[in-house]
Protein backbone atom coordinates (compact mmCIF):
# COMPACT_ATOMS: atom_id res chain seq x y z
CA UNK A 1 0.00 0.00 0.00
CA UNK A 2 1.43 3.07 -0.78
CA UNK A 3 1.87 5.94 1.72
CA UNK A 4 1.86 9.70 1.57
CA UNK A 5 4.07 12.39 3.11
CA UNK A 6 3.37 15.57 5.48
CA UNK A 7 3.50 17.62 2.12
CA UNK A 8 0.72 15.57 0.35
CA UNK A 9 -1.84 16.28 3.57
CA UNK A 10 -0.99 19.66 4.22
CA UNK A 11 -1.68 20.29 0.62
CA UNK A 12 -5.27 18.47 0.66
CA UNK A 13 -6.15 20.42 3.94
CA UNK A 14 -4.40 24.00 3.02
CA UNK A 15 -5.48 23.94 -0.69
CA UNK A 16 -3.29 26.56 -0.66
CA UNK A 17 -2.22 25.84 -4.46
CA UNK A 18 -4.30 24.73 -6.85
CA UNK A 19 -2.29 22.41 -9.15
CA UNK A 20 -0.81 20.66 -5.90
CA UNK A 21 -3.93 20.50 -4.25
CA UNK A 22 -5.68 18.56 -7.06
CA UNK A 23 -2.60 16.15 -7.13
CA UNK A 24 -3.10 15.58 -3.78
CA UNK A 25 -6.90 14.82 -3.69
CA UNK A 26 -5.79 12.15 -6.49
CA UNK A 27 -3.79 10.60 -4.31
CA UNK A 28 -5.59 10.60 -1.34
CA UNK A 29 -9.53 10.18 -2.59
CA UNK A 30 -7.62 7.39 -5.34
CA UNK A 31 -7.74 4.26 -2.87
CA UNK A 32 -6.23 2.68 -0.20
CA UNK A 33 -3.46 5.12 1.10
CA UNK A 34 -1.59 4.73 4.36
CA UNK A 35 -0.87 7.21 6.82
CA UNK A 36 2.27 6.43 9.05
CA UNK A 37 1.60 8.42 12.38
CA UNK A 38 5.37 10.15 12.08
CA UNK A 39 3.80 11.54 9.03
CA UNK A 40 0.55 12.94 11.20
CA UNK A 41 2.87 14.08 14.31
CA UNK A 42 4.82 16.58 11.33
CA UNK A 43 1.60 17.71 9.89
CA UNK A 44 0.01 19.03 13.11
CA UNK A 45 3.33 20.60 14.17
CA UNK A 46 3.35 22.64 10.77
CA UNK A 47 -0.31 23.33 10.78
CA UNK A 48 0.01 24.77 14.53
CA UNK A 49 3.90 26.45 14.55
CA UNK A 50 4.21 27.93 10.58
CA UNK A 51 0.35 28.33 9.67
CA UNK A 52 -0.48 29.34 13.44
CA UNK A 53 -3.82 27.30 12.79
CA UNK A 54 -5.20 26.62 16.37
CA UNK A 55 -5.49 23.34 17.86
CA UNK A 56 -9.21 23.28 18.29
CA UNK A 57 -9.39 23.38 14.53
CA UNK A 58 -6.39 21.34 13.39
CA UNK A 59 -7.96 18.15 15.27
CA UNK A 60 -11.29 18.08 13.43
CA UNK A 61 -9.57 18.55 9.81
CA UNK A 62 -7.25 15.59 11.02
CA UNK A 63 -9.94 13.58 12.48
CA UNK A 64 -12.09 13.57 9.35
CA UNK A 65 -8.95 12.68 7.33
CA UNK A 66 -8.12 9.57 9.61
CA UNK A 67 -11.75 8.05 9.84
CA UNK A 68 -11.67 8.42 5.91
CA UNK A 69 -12.36 4.26 4.84
CA UNK A 70 -9.19 4.34 2.19
CA UNK A 71 -6.88 5.53 4.77
CA UNK A 72 -4.74 3.17 6.88
CA UNK A 73 -3.59 3.70 10.02
CA UNK A 74 -1.99 2.41 12.58
CA UNK A 75 -3.71 2.03 16.16
CA UNK A 76 -6.59 4.70 14.90
CA UNK A 77 -8.63 4.64 17.74
CA UNK A 78 -5.97 5.77 19.82
CA UNK A 79 -4.63 8.39 17.48
CA UNK A 80 -8.41 9.78 17.66
CA UNK A 81 -8.14 9.86 20.80
CA UNK A 82 -5.23 11.45 20.78
CA UNK A 83 -6.45 14.18 18.11
CA UNK A 84 -9.71 15.31 21.00
CA UNK A 85 -7.11 14.86 23.96
CA UNK A 86 -5.06 17.73 21.57
CA UNK A 87 -7.49 19.52 20.81
CA UNK A 88 -8.84 19.75 24.47
CA UNK A 89 -5.64 19.98 26.32
CA UNK A 90 -2.22 21.95 25.76
CA UNK A 91 -0.06 18.73 25.44
CA UNK A 92 2.48 18.72 22.51
CA UNK A 93 0.74 15.72 19.90
CA UNK A 94 3.07 13.37 20.71
CA UNK A 95 2.19 13.44 23.92
CA UNK A 96 -1.46 13.31 22.83
CA UNK A 97 -0.37 9.99 20.77
CA UNK A 98 1.38 8.36 24.00
CA UNK A 99 -1.56 9.43 25.89
CA UNK A 100 -3.67 7.43 23.51
CA UNK A 101 -2.03 4.73 23.36
CA UNK A 102 -2.58 4.61 27.15
CA UNK A 103 -6.03 4.97 27.09
CA UNK A 104 -6.21 2.05 24.58
CA UNK A 105 -4.98 0.46 27.53
CA UNK A 106 -1.25 0.24 26.51
CA UNK A 107 1.27 0.74 29.34
CA UNK A 108 2.80 4.03 28.98
CA UNK A 109 6.15 4.71 30.74
CA UNK A 110 6.99 8.97 31.28
CA UNK A 111 9.45 10.99 33.10
CA UNK A 112 6.97 13.97 32.19
CA UNK A 113 4.91 14.85 35.49
CA UNK A 114 2.40 16.64 33.11
CA UNK A 115 2.09 14.02 30.94
CA UNK A 116 2.14 11.25 33.98
CA UNK A 117 -0.75 13.27 35.14
CA UNK A 118 -2.84 13.48 32.24
CA UNK A 119 -3.00 9.77 31.64
CA UNK A 120 -3.30 9.02 35.00
CA UNK A 121 -6.54 11.28 34.79
CA UNK A 122 -8.07 9.63 31.84
CA UNK A 123 -11.55 7.73 32.14
CA UNK A 124 -10.22 4.94 30.76
CA UNK A 125 -10.27 1.25 30.19
CA UNK A 126 -7.23 -1.34 31.77
CA UNK A 127 -4.23 0.49 31.57
CA UNK A 128 -0.87 -0.37 32.68
CA UNK A 129 1.50 1.24 34.76
CA UNK A 130 2.81 4.76 34.02
CA UNK A 131 6.22 5.27 35.29
CA UNK A 132 7.33 9.17 36.54
CA UNK A 133 10.79 9.86 37.84
CA UNK A 134 11.13 13.28 37.87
Amino acid sequence: MPVIDANIVLRYLLDDDETLAQSARNIIEGGAIGLPVEVLCEVVYVLQKVYQIPRDDISPQLARLVLRANIALSRKPAILDALGFFAASNLDFVDCVLAGYANAGEQAHTFDKKLARFIEELPRKELGETHTDN
